[in-house]
């Protein structure tokens, strides 16, 4: 008689062992089938973030439409549905990303601010840069559209503000370097957005950049004044 040198295992355990591996393989198979998904649907809004951004520079928000994004996109009518049913909702996701993107610049330049790396003049010269080219051009279209559109401008609304949070508090690291960050610093602050505001603007139908360099030069020399103290004692003092 033979002695018996293993035992086979019963029919029952060997199924539930081939149960768990199919599940097992499921799963990964799952989850990987969820990670291209989330890649691809990833991938359709990057291009119709930048296909809208791209017609809005280039034909203005009257001229952006719906089928033109999905066209630049590369993208059928019905994917662009799926993800921004209207116009609004496609300009509004357009406007947050293109100003978070900003604002992951902006963040950088305050790690450079901290480290005395950007000095004023560099300073001016970044906000000049995006208040007179692609971003500022977009504003143009986005508030010109938000004017007459209270539920865009409602949605708008937040959005914008992070922006301009991120460059107060920016502009508030900018000065507590300098040992002067109070209650002035926002109102110097605000004097450049609008004066390089005002000069975007103007530059739709006066494109003479010797001009504007001179406006530039004539505000560094004055808020080197304000900021630095220069022959009048710092900072505007204000009321309380």
């Amino acid at each position: 008689m033979t002695q018996q040198t293993g035992v086979a295992m019963p029919a029952r355990a060997r199924r539930t062992q081939e149960m768990r591996s199919a599940e097992m393989r499921d799963k990964l198979l799952y989850a990987t089938l969820d990670v291209l998904m989330e890649a691809r649907r990833l991938g359709t809004i990057a291009s119709l973030m930048a296909a809208t951004l791209d017609l809005l520079v280039e034909r203005g928000y009257g001229g952006l439409t719906m089928a033109g994004v999905a066209g630049r996109a590369g993208v059928s009518r019905g994917a662009l549905l799926h993800h921004y049913p209207t116009r609004a909702d496609l300009l509004a996701a357009a406007i947050e990303r293109l100003l978070d993107d900003e604002i992951v610049e902006i963040r950088g330049m305050a790690a450079s601010v901290r480290s005395g790396a950007i000095g004023l003049d560099a300073f001016v010269d970044d906000l000049w840069r995006r208040f007179s080219g692609r971003l500022f051009y977009i504003t143009l279209e986005h508030i010109t559209a938000a004017r007459t559109d209270p539920d865009l401008r409602d949605v708008l609304l937040p959005i914008v503000k992070r922006f301009h949070v991120a460059l107060d508090q920016m502009w508030t690291e900018f000065f507590a370097a300098r040992g002067t960050a109070d209650r002035a610093t926002t109102t110097v602050l605000n004097l450049t957005l609008c004066l390089l505001r005002g000069m975007g603007a103007q530059t739709v139908l006066k494109p003479d950049p010797d001009y504007y360099q001179e406006l530039l030069r004539a505000w560094k020399t004055i808020l080197a004044t304000l900021v630095e103290g220069r022959g009048t004692g710092g900072m505007p003092h204000l009321p309380d």
